[in-house]
């Protein structure tokens, strides 16, 4: 067996060397499209590049590879490249140790300076002001549903959506003392909504008391006896908590989606998803008509959500995702019909569908 073995290393290592090389060669070629896109005045992060590549080596690999595997090997070859051009700056709703700080992780581990924000509002403010390169903000989850401070921002920042984060989400109960003792437990609104029944079994007679943040809960429940927090495993590591319990969701298919918020937008591509706001007349069968149009050119609606305008009573806007992209001429024609029977368009942007775990 030590022979196999010895054999098969060998093999392992001679392929390591040459994918060392590659990606030594790849780098040198990394910094001479950073200073192309710097003399060019062209973002440095460009998530539809990234998504074409992963098409194309999806392609190419065999079992037991599978798409999620060579994407998370080369999401960190990716950032390794760009932080061979330049640093971004991006905000995210913090401290550290949110699932937003993992979200944000997730897609820049290597060349961002990744700055914590105590608000939505805060981190929409810094990407507008340009004292930050890119935004992470929370917008849907799939347990309890949208966002809504995020939409309404969106709605007056007038920033675009570049790319879409999708997170699986998987809360734990952290604390330095065990369940028994437990009697107070702290977390954001949307953990406690998500962990309802779990709570109501396992700990009914402990107090909730809401926080702005998971990690916000974690520092708390490090200094406050008797107490846990329900936060990740992430953050039970960062602030030396035990976990008392694991993916205690009430529902496992929990998932947060984000979005990568910035002035500009995103190169327009074809497979893309694309977002916009639609302001509708205040008119019998005006949603009807408008849904009409997507249908009558065969464009799959994947989101739509009603928020007041706060421009007047009973006046709505809405928020609308559909597969396709700016460039495919069926979107264009439907953007096109729509102005018959919206007040306004506001285009969030068309971005890469993020396709979650299998």
């Amino acid at each position: 067996m030590n022979n196999e073995m010895d054999r098969i290393r060998s093999s392992i290592d001679s392929i390591d060397n040459d994918i060392a090389r590659l990606l030594s060669k790849r780098a040198g070629l990394s910094k001479q499209v950073g200073r192309l896109k710097h003399e060019n005045g062209m973002k440095t992060y460009s998530p539809e590049r990234e998504r074409e590549i992963i098409d194309r080596l999806e392609t190419l690999i065999e079992p037991p590879l599978e798409r999620g595997m060579i994407e998370a090997v080369f999401n960190t070859i990716f950032s390794v490249s760009r932080s061979l051009q330049a640093v971004t700056r991006i905000a995210y709703l913090g401290p550290v140790g949110t699932y937003s700080h993992e979200a944000a992780i997730s897609v820049f581990p290597c060349d961002a300076d990744l700055i914590p924000k105590a608000s939505i509002d805060l981190i929409i403010e810094d990407v507008n002001a340009g004292r930050v390169d890119l935004g992470v903000v929370p917008v849907e989850n799939s347990t309890e549903g949208i966002i809504n401070q995020t939409l309404d921002l969106m709605v007056s920042s007038r920033l675009f959506v570049i790319r879409e984060i999708l997170l699986p989400i998987r809360h734990c109960l952290i604390s330095k003392t065990d369940i028994g003792k437990i009697r107070k437990v702290y977390s954001h609104p949307q953990p406690f909504a998500q962990c309802r029944l779990w709570l109501k079994k396992n700990l009914p007679d402990a107090k909730t008391i809401d926080t702005a943040s998971t990690s916000e809960a974690a520092q708390i429940a490090v200094n406050e006896k008797n107490t846990a927090a329900i936060a990740s495993l992430n953050s039970a590591r960062i602030y030396g908590l035990n976990i008392v319990a694991s993916n205690i969701n009430d529902y496992h298919d929990n998932i947060t989606r984000f979005w990568i918020i910035s002035k500009k937008m995103a190169e327009p591509s074809t497979g893309a998803k694309t977002s916009i706001i639609m302001a509708l007349d205040n008119t019998p069968g005006a949603l009807y008509n408008a849904l009409g149009v997507f249908s009558s050119q065969g464009i799959d609606l994947t989101k739509i959500q009603s928020r007041p305008s706060r421009k007047g009573p009973w006046e709505y806007l809405f928020f609308i995702d559909f597969i396709g992209g700016l460039l495919e001429e069926k979107v264009v024609r439907t953007l096109d019909n729509l102005k018959s029977y919206t007040k306004e368009i506001i285009i969030l942007g068309s971005y890469p569908e993020e396709r979650g775990e299998d």
